[in-house]
């Protein structure tokens, strides 16, 4: 359309350009910018040029046409020769600075605009290009304080309120967002912008009926709005209006039959019919006339509807490819690939959602449910009491009560649900798997077993239910049975990789290393891309000491694009004392999955441990523009390691300031007076938080934290039965809890609230590996310690201490040559920690490597106190004789 307009502009005024002065020309495109028709004003200002090329204001003109046009580089060259020509047009700045927001060149913008600044001090276009600037490489923070300045400066400008209140919602301050709009719309109410985006805004925070009121009102002042028609029309479909919303839909396309919008809502009216194939021609023409993620969006769904999976994949990539953050494509996409079992890929799109948002509920419930169809029913079960914790209304009917207050602490209520819910559905999995993981945990394997074995029927999707029986038998110590039941799933669908994985898993935990890597090989060549077998087999070839092999794997499971991948391999080569090739590792999981927060957590850990304090606030402010909270976390732990007290509260303060009197800011406050050593201001800060709220479970661990910090255990101990109380479920509550115990010598007392942690959720690492430990000390199998120890290494091989208690538990075991090779790593993740030592200096004494114990002793000894001292010198003297 452009381009014919542009043709049109040229037959009509070329005719009589050649007889007219540069003036004259340079006249009539001043009309026709007016007139809003740029195409023909570049055409009458590159004809006064043709006449005279040094005519600037013609040439600034011709800029401004082009700019509108939104040809942003020839505009830019026009501009920058007006500059050329003469450096003291100060608009021209402004402009270009525009010009490069429009074109996403923030930093760019910036430069230009503080130029212009100083030239004209607090002036109100500069000020808002600069808060522009910020808008488009999403700093907010900083946006909003320019264009707040901007408005001071000059109340009237519609523009600057536009956007602040688009930053005000970016936000998450809706209250002030609308309040932006409404005091713009009471000067100019027929302002279009601003009435779409208040709309909108209604519409996302669930306020229908305003923002139907607003489309009624744009329609009234503008018929042809035919995005407002749109709009109303998908309020129409939701309010299952369907036949209005069809009516409204053949009436735009009767009107724009080249405009995709139309179609696209027909397309939308025939998906919630269910004639799926109306649906995909509809769609198809919209896309074809007007690509937009809607339509491909319900094109892939319908495809989807269809069975047509391959299609609907197709469409869902696309989405992906220009917009990586797209939560609800990412969940249908990998909703679509679980439907075709490819659970492992299905889970990868699942875990890149949660990278970004780990309070996303539907992601940890789809999670749950893939879990689930693999047989893992424990980590299935503890993503569907996540996802119910964080909404409830995910789960259906008895399910979702069951499930709600099992999270409770609730058990009989719990049971009594989902015993209905299997007796409603006896043919659905998931009732019978939440209600077996029920009495598995508490300690009923009977139950759990006769409730799962209710459940066979003879065909291929009994694999799942016989991987869950294996689980319990083992769990229970029926090693026989439960092994024997993996087969069987095995032999019933060979296709089904939990069993490989589940055989796998348990070999490895009781150091059959052989078997479990024969088991991870097995997987692999049934599922070439599961992840877990890759990471499984890394680990395993990492503790054996095939560091070749195990980078190999490590590399191929980096491949998929998996979030865990990329953290394995980052913490496989920190581990190794390579931090470089670990940030390298980060960076590129930054690149591939822009919307994650974990790898900028790791990559700032990673500075921080160097002290690279200045690196690590840079990726501060990465991660503030993903999520601003933990971005501000992050600084404020930042700002306490390098001891500057002020900024480090400055930034709790501004975190504190966005929920003014909510009990977050207090925490944030007591934790950085705590890390500076000012044991009273954290007291005080962290009863205000209990003040604030005293029925949140942090805010009590928070204060016993708190409290344990100045040796007050007996408090720390009441603030932490107080937060077990309000949340019975919470695995830190518990773990926090049998701390205390263990630290105060109350070992077995310890044992039992770390297993009750366990029970709230398996995989919480501080209870695992602490647990580990103890078990590996007698309270507890020596089994059961070299189980939870590895689990606690899977989860985290670069730790120093997970690694050191995997080490202590294989010299437990008898493991005496692994041991010292898992102990020799730990030595040298934590050089000045006299325990590793001293338990490096055992392993050594067990294998014959006397001389090497005795320098292992001495080493330790000479580091200071610590708890084996005495057990150290004792065994330096045996030696020694």
């Amino acid at each position: 359309m452009k381009l014919f307009l542009l043709l049109l502009a040229l037959l009509v005024v070329l005719p009589g350009c050649g007889s007219k002065t540069k003036e004259d020309l340079y006249n009539e495109g001043v009309k026709q910018m007016d007139a809003a028709n740029p195409a023909g004003a570049v055409v009458y200002f590159k004809n006064a040029l043709d006449k005279d090329g040094n005519f600037l204001e013609a040439r600034y003109q011709l800029g401004k046409a082009y700019a509108a046009l939104g040809k942003n580089s020839q505009a830019e060259k026009e501009f920058a020769k007006v500059l050329t020509q003469n450096p003291s047009r100060d608009e021209v700045m402004l402009e270009l600075a525009r010009l490069s927001n429009a074109m996403g060149k923030g930093d760019q913008a910036f430069t230009m605009g503080q130029q212009y600044l100083s030239r004209h001090p607090g002036d109100a276009q500069g000020l808002e290009v600069l808060g522009i600037s910020f808008v488009v490489r999403d700093r907010y923070q900083d946006a909003r304080d320019y264009l707040v300045r901007a408005l001071q400066a000059d109340q009237k400008r519609p523009e600057t309120k536009l956007y602040l209140a688009d930053v005000y919602q970016a936000l998450g301050d809706v209250q002030q967002a609308r309040g932006m709009l409404n005091t713009l719309l009471q000067t100019q109410p027929d302002n279009f912008k601003a009435l779409f985006k208040l709309a909108a805004l209604e519409k996302v925070a669930g306020n229908t009926d305003k923002a139907v009121s607003l489309y009624e009102k744009i329609l009234k002042l503008d018929p042809n709005r035919s995005e407002a028609v749109y709009k109303l029309g998908l309020i129409q479909v939701e309010r299952k209006e369907l036949d209005q919303a069809n009516a409204a839909a053949e009436r735009m396309i009767d009107r724009s039959p080249k405009n995709g919008d139309g179609y696209r809502l027909k397309g939308i009216v025939a998906f919630y019919r269910k004639d799926y194939a109306e649906a995909i021609t509809l769609l198809q023409q919209s896309v074809k006339l007007s690509p937009n993620p809607d339509g491909y969006h319900f094109l892939g769904l319908s495809y989807y509807s269809k069975g047509e999976f391959e299609n609907a994949l197709s469409q869902f990539r696309f989405i992906l490819d220009r917009m990586p953050s797209a939560r609800q494509a990412r969940l249908v996409m990998a909703q679509t690939l679980l439907a075709q079992q490819r659970t492992e890929d299905g889970i990868t799109e699942i875990k890149k959602v949660l990278a970004a948002d780990e309070s996303d509920a539907a992601a940890h419930a789809m999670l749950g449910t893939a879990y689930m169809s693999q047989g893992l029913f424990d980590q299935g079960v503890r993503e569907l009491d996540r996802a119910t914790r964080l909404d409830p209304k995910l789960v259906a009917a008895h399910l979702k009560k069951g499930a709600f207050y099992l999270s409770k602490g609730k058990g009989r209520e719990g049971e009594v649900e989902l015993a209905a819910a299997v007796q409603s559905a006896p043919n659905a999995t998931g009732g019978r798997l939440l209600l077996a993981s029920y009495y598995s945990r508490e300690k009923n394997p009977a139950k759990a077993i006769s409730v799962l074995q209710g459940g066979l029927k003879g065909a291929k999707s009994d694999a799942a239910l016989y991987n869950a029986i294996a689980a319990v038998q083992l769990g229970s110590g029926n090693r026989g049975e439960g092994l024997k039941n993996l087969e069987q799933a095995k032999r019933i669908d060979p296709a089904f990789t939990a069993s490989y994985q589940n055989l796998a898993s348990y070999y490895a935990a009781t150091g059959d290393y052989t078997r479990a890597i024969s088991e991870f090989n097995a997987l692999l060549a049934k599922d070439p891309r599961n992840v877990r077998a890759m990471l499984g087999l890394a680990a395993l070839n990492d503790l054996t000491g095939k560091e070749a092999e195990a980078l190999s794997f490590y590399r191929k499971a980096v491949q998929t694009k998996a979030p865990e991948a990329f953290l394995a391999l980052a913490a496989y080569h920190q581990k190794k004392r390579a931090d470089g090739k670990a940030i390298e590792v980060l960076d590129e999981a930054i690149k591939v999955l822009p919307s994650a927060v974990a790898p900028l957590d790791f990559k700032a850990r990673i500075y921080l441990a160097q002290k690279d304090y200045r690196r690590a606030l840079k990726v501060a402010d990465d991660m503030e523009l993903l999520n601003q909270e933990r971005g501000l976390r992050l600084k404020v732990a930042t700002y306490a390691a390098m001891k500057d007290r002020a900024k480090a509260i400055e930034n709790a303060r501004r975190l504190a300031a966005k929920r003014p009197g909510a009990a977050d800011g207090h925490l944030l406050l007591a934790s950085v007076y705590l890390n500076l050593g000012s044991v009273p201001e954290a007291l005080a800060e962290a009863d205000q938080a209990v003040q604030a709220d005293g029925k949140s479970a942090d805010v009590r661990i928070t204060q016993g934290n708190i409290y344990k910090a100045a040796k007050e255990y007996d408090k720390a101990q009441a603030a932490y039965l107080a937060a077990a109380k309000l949340r019975p479920d919470y695995a830190p509550a518990h773990t926090a809890l049998a701390e205390i115990l263990d630290a105060t010598g109350k070992k077995k007392e310890a044992a039992a609230k770390y297993r009750l942690a366990l029970k709230c959720d398996a995989a919480y690492l501080p209870a695992l590996n602490n647990l580990a430990y103890l078990c590996a000390d007698g309270y507890g199998s020596k089994e059961e310690a070299l189980r939870y120890s590895f689990e606690a290494y899977r989860i985290d091989p670069g730790n120093a201490l997970v690694t050191d208690t995997l080490g202590y538990a294989l010299y437990r075991n008898g493991r005496n040559a692994d041991a010292v090779k898992v102990l020799e790593r730990a030595a040298v993740l934590a050089p000045g920690n006299p325990t590793v030592r001293y338990h490096l200096a055992l392993a050594y004494r067990q294998t014959g490597d006397l001389a090497r114990s005795q320098k292992a002793l001495q080493e330790s000894l000479a580091m200071g106190e610590y708890p084996d001292r005495k057990a150290a010198q004792a065994l330096l003297a045996q030696l020694r004789k």
